[in-house]
């Protein structure tokens, strides 16, 4: 009897990428918000800075929402808790659940954060 696979480590990379990106994208605005508010000598650098990100990481929310749909795996409910963000999925028939604790969510917008800015926090 052959049966089919769950989803790939690659899908489910997709899946946590799906899950992370809009996090990302928040920290990203409530860092501008800030920005505006305090008194910098050239503010609109920085916040043009980030903004270029932003538009970086909807571009490749886009990707990802489109390999998901090309799989044929389909994300129906997220959720942020006080201990981690959940996400059910449906991929090849398969209900399924991933989650993050928010430590890990932490380093990995960071990860990620850093990968957009070409940083290197090991310097």
């Amino acid at each position: 009897m052959n049966r089919t696979p769950l989803e790939t480590e690659e899908e489910l990379q997709w899946v946590l990428d799906y899950m992370l990106l809009p996090i990302v994208l928040d920290v990203l605005e409530r860092d501008i918000r800030m920005l505006d508010t305090l008194k910098l000598k050239m503010p609109v650098i920085y916040i043009r800075s980030l903004r270029r990100v932003q538009d970086q990481v909807s571009a490749e929310m886009a990707a990802v929402r489109g390999k998901l749909r090309s799989r044929g795996i389909r994300v129906y409910d997220q959720r942020r808790t006080k201990e981690q963000v959940e996400a059910d999925f449906l991929c090849r028939g398969y209900h399924r659940k991933c989650s993050m604790l928010w430590g890990l969510v932490k380093s990995e917008v960071e990860r990620k954060l850093c990968a957009y800015l070409e940083l290197d926090l090991a310097e």
